[in-house]
């Protein structure tokens, strides 16, 4: 019987020693847990492999509207083409369906675009990511040009004072390899017409 209330201290005697440790480290592997991201399932919203985009997206769109809606009458062409090419549309991987979230910051270009002299025509050009062949690249940065000048025209801007033009994958601004410079380099540009 003594051995075994030896045995029961121990045990009780280890509990009690070690259970703040194991309290501290529960709450240290929950908040570690809490900070970290962890990449989407196969049933979430990005399976690209790209960072979140749409963080991104928001604080360039947010930027974006800013800077068109500081836009005076008398603002220069290169305000204007400067405030345009802050806009940030994220379409889904291969997609050229316009994200809802682009849908503000496109209206506000719409009115910017449609307030200009009719003399300016703007070339909308859309660049791709390289993700897929060159010549996919190529027609998805063809359709997303198209739905962006699409939807300016829907908003009130004359479609002869637009051209949508596909890079594809020509033309990237960032070239070190990785999933960051892959986003970067999917973007949409506006250039003055002559």
């Amino acid at each position: 019987m003594a051995e075994q209330t030896a045995s029961d201290q121990g045990a009780l005697r280890f509990f009690t020693d070690a259970w703040p440790l194991l309290a501290l480290g529960i709450v240290a592997a929950t908040i570690i847990r809490a900070c970290v991201p962890f990449p989407m399932s196969s049933s979430g919203a990005d399976t690209t492999g790209r960072p979140d985009a749409s963080g991104t997206e928001k604080s360039a769109n947010s930027g974006a509207l800013t800077a068109l809606g500081a836009l005076t009458p008398e603002a220069g062409i290169e305000q204007v083409v400067g405030a345009l090419n802050l806009l940030s549309i994220d379409f889904a991987a291969g997609s050229s369906t316009l994200p809802d979230s682009g849908e503000p910051v496109l209206t506000k270009a719409a009115a910017v675009i449609a307030a200009r002299p009719a003399a300016e025509r703007f070339d909308v050009s859309a660049h791709a990511d390289g993700a897929l062949s060159p010549l996919a690249d190529l027609e998805v940065s063809r359709r997303r040009s198209q739905a962006i000048v699409d939807f300016l025209v829907d908003q009130g801007v004359p479609t002869q004072r637009l051209q949508a033009r596909a890079i594809g994958d020509q033309d990237p601004v960032a070239s070190e390899p990785g999933q960051e410079s892959g986003a970067r380099n999917q973007r949409i540009q506006f250039t003055l017409l002559p």
